[in-house]
């Protein structure tokens, strides 16, 4: 424990020289206000992070050896379930270093949350509702910079314990940079008294097709991966591993409300 806080202070101590060293060069990319609000930020992410330790002390277990850390070997496109609003500041608060989150852009916007989310560097804006590519050149330009993306391809949260279709943007980004897809499986739990529990599969690399990957190709690795993702959160629950109905298969959550007419 005191390595991981010793690695974190010197960590912090990079990043702060970086916003009041760097961006204080001749060029001043940032103005003095940018350059105090990514220090606020930077101080919330590691009290959030903290929190996070302390409140719901996430354990982590790992599954295969070609993933035995959560500061992963080499830049990968990092695919979990998403149950709660919680998920992704925990994912972050997991995968600490060199990682980057894609975001919904209308939550990025969102004035509650567009302070913090715009004055960071690890936040790729994706429009949800329309289509959009230029979120997978931003994600690509991280790999490139030996940065992991975490991404959730449901798109957003599932509350009935089933999984939404996996959205294949991942699958067209990890095929196209050769980057492996590392599968995580959360329980969702988040209370005082329960440890949420997380399990990381292997990274595995979605194989290469002759020519641009039809969209059945890259439905069918989607629902691979959402699969596998299935079968690690039972893990996480404790659970025996049911079946998952197909993306086509599975009914459309009724949200409460919704079935009351």
């Amino acid at each position: 424990m005191g390595d991981v806080l010793q690695d974190n202070r010197q960590e912090a101590f990079r990043k702060y020289f970086y916003i009041f060293g760097a961006m204080s060069s001749a060029n001043k990319k940032f103005s003095f206000f940018e350059r105090f609000m990514r220090l606020v930020v930077l101080v919330v992410i590691y009290t959030v992070r903290g929190f996070f330790f302390v409140w719901y002390r996430p354990k982590v277990r790992f599954t295969d050896k070609s993933v035995e850390s959560t500061n992963l070997r080499s830049p990968s496109v990092i695919i979990a379930n998403h149950t709660s609003m919680r998920d992704p500041i925990m994912m972050l608060a997991v995968f600490f270093h060199k990682r980057s989150i894609v975001v919904a852009k209308d939550q990025v916007e969102d004035p509650h949350f567009s302070w913090a989310l715009k004055h960071t560097d690890c936040v790729i804006p994706c429009d949800r509702f329309n289509m959009d590519t230029e979120w997978a050149l931003l994600a690509r330009r991280e790999l490139e910079k030996g940065n992991s993306v975490i991404i959730f391809p449901e798109g957003k949260c599932r509350y009935d314990g089933l999984l939404n279709e996996f959205k294949t943007g991942f699958a067209f980004l990890a095929r196209s940079t050769g980057a492996p897809v590392v599968s995580v499986g959360i329980d969702g739990i988040y209370k005082w008294g329960h440890r949420t529990q997380i399990v990381i599969g292997d990274a595995e690399k979605i194989e290469r097709v002759a020519g641009i990957p039809s969209s059945k190709h890259l439905a069918e690795r989607g629902e691979y991966f959402r699969q596998k993702v299935w079968k690690l959160k039972q893990l996480a629950l404790g659970k025996e591993a049911a079946i998952l109905p197909t993306t086509a298969e599975t009914p459309q959550e009724i949200l409460p409300g919704e079935g009351e007419k």
